[in-house]
């Protein structure tokens, strides 16, 4: 193993930061679990048929946002069965689930979360280095900080992540490790990334040797090209190595292949996959810091789609939004007040009757049962968006 000194110590701040992560934003999991309704488990657990435990986890993961409520459990649910098949099964006792449920529910929150989000970030300067790449020779020069970026964001970065992932996730290897941290990265399914595994690979090693290729096509002495160049030679040695038992190192390097870069900026050459790009109104790379930042998003993604697919999304998405505003106190009147007029501004509707149309909702929904206002209220700011937003 070749000590970096530089390298080490931005590894061990990168374990720490870890540590504080968890420690800061996610010791208040078990707070949040305790306050979800007991009528909001009770539904998800006989629409899903799964233990309340993990009901309540995925209920706060898909209330903040980050994944659909289905998705939550299918990860939750995936973690108990893949314990189930080493043989280091959870005890079927209350406690045991949820405490579980919490613990995995902390790592879901910071994979599809504060870590996806901060690896975004950190590859926007690779990007820009990375369009070196598009040129049929590129020099030394432009070619050394490419690779000095993905060591530094690979090794300190991802792989401080995946080693504390393995070392909390009894008996699991690097297949485990990319298919729970690819989804978060990609936004592709579990199953795409273990298919993808090979090809990706392959693909990784091939850019490698490109790099290896122009390192050593000058024969002038340099230390640092030295060092690079015997990183690379390790580096293709681990990537030989089968999925299940490579190297953290190997297993960062090819996460940090596959993390979509901001698109029309970085390498567009056929060795990096690009993820799809965000935006919102005309606006690219948006602050999604509010809940009608995601709603204003999805009414005008909800649009390119039609009949029932349209409809699961938008009351899926909407319904997340709407879970929120309840959560944080709103009443349900409030909280399609606060929904429509949004959309109504945010979308630029013009001489749309919105006044009209929540107090015509003031005067039906005493008559709603109280178990159901929410979904009521739910499927009438569907059909505000449908009538006004999209003019149906």
């Amino acid at each position: 193993m070749i000590k970096d000194p530089e390298l080490e110590k931005l590894v061990i701040e990168g374990k720490q930061k870890i540590v504080q992560e968890f420690a800061e934003k996610f010791a208040n999991l078990t707070e949040k679990v305790r306050r979800v309704p007991q009528r909001e488990i009770d539904a998800i657990v006989e629409k899903f048929s799964c233990p309340p435990q993990i009901a309540s986890v995925a209920y706060v993961i898909n209330l903040e946002g980050l994944l659909f409520l289905n998705d939550a459990i299918d990860l939750l649910t995936a973690e108990l069965y893949r314990r189930n098949e080493v043989r280091e099964e959870i005890p079927n006792i209350p406690g045991s689930i949820m405490t579980f449920a919490i613990n995995e529910g902390q790592w879901i929150e910071y994979l599809y979360g504060a870590f996806s989000r901060h690896l975004e970030l950190k590859t926007r300067e690779l990007a820009n280095l990375e369009q070196a790449l598009e040129e049929e020779n590129p020099s030394v020069e432009k070619t050394l900080p490419i690779l000095q970026e993905r060591i530094k964001l690979a090794e300190t970065y991802i792989a401080p992540a995946i080693e504390t992932w393995l070392k909390e996730h009894v008996k699991s290897n690097g297949e485990d490790a990319l298919i729970t941290f690819g989804p978060a990265l990609t936004k592709w399914k579990t199953s795409s990334v273990k298919g993808k595994i090979p090809n990706i690979r392959r693909r990784n090693q091939a850019l490698f040797r490109k790099f290896k290729s122009v390192l050593t096509v000058d024969t002038t002495e340099s230390a640092t090209i030295d060092l690079i160049v015997k990183r690379i030679d390790l580096l293709l040695e681990d990537l030989e190595n089968p999925v299940q038992k490579m190297s953290v190192r190997a297993l960062s390097h090819i996460l940090l292949h596959i993390a979509p870069r901001l698109a029309g900026r970085g390498d567009r050459t056929r060795y990096v996959d690009h993820g799809v790009k965000s935006t919102r109104g005309n606006k690219t790379e948006p602050d999604m810091s509010s809940p009608f930042d995601f709603l204003e998003r999805d009414v005008r993604l909800g649009k390119r789609r039609s009949g029932k697919e349209r409809d699961m999304y938008l009351t899926e998405r909407i319904g997340r939004v709407f879970r929120v505003l309840r959560y944080q106190g709103f009443t349900q009147i409030e909280s399609i007040d606060q929904c429509t007029k949004e959309i109504e501004d945010r979308l630029h509707l013009e001489d749309i009757p919105t006044e009209e149309f929540i107090e015509k909702i003031k005067f039906e929904i005493v008559e709603i049962p109280n178990d159901e206002r929410d979904s009521y209220s739910i499927q009438r700011i569907y059909d505000y968006v449908v009538k006004y937003a999209y003019g149906e």
